[in-house]
């Protein structure tokens, strides 16, 4: 049950960040007026792997165990919705670079829940 509460802090700790994280590139897009096409799977991907990175971590700190499992489950649950997204408005799913994203989704989302598993404790004497 531990295991379940911790997949659902993650998902929402990744849905509000992303949300949080588009929202403020946004605004600095808007301000700086252009945005090339080429920097757009770039500027996602760095999101998105951001994001997984924050469930990861704050999924592994909830649980205190079980880390690198929690991080790849973050980094499959942000890569199943952006994978239904693309298919649903027609984008590639399966191609080389949604392969490279998903991988960075992946090992963004590991790091961050080992490095919330592994997270000393303070001791107070």
């Amino acid at each position: 049950m531990k295991f379940v509460r911790a997949l659902l802090l993650s998902a929402g700790v990744i849905g509000g960040s992303c949300l949080l994280f588009l929202a403020l590139s946004s605004f600095i897009v808007a301000k700086a007026g252009v945005l090339p096409q080429a920097a757009l799977p770039l500027l996602t991907t760095a999101i998105g792997c951001g994001a997984v990175f924050l469930g990861g971590l704050a999924s592994a700190l909830f649980a205190k165990e079980k880390g690198l499992y929690l991080g790849l489950a973050g980094g499959v649950l942000l890569l199943a919705c952006m994978g239904l997204a693309a298919y649903f408005t027609g984008g590639g799913v399966f191609t080389v670079s949604g392969i490279g994203k998903g991988a960075a989704l992946l090992v963004s989302g590991a790091i961050g829940g080992i490095l919330g598993a592994n997270r000393k404790q303070k001791v107070k004497f």
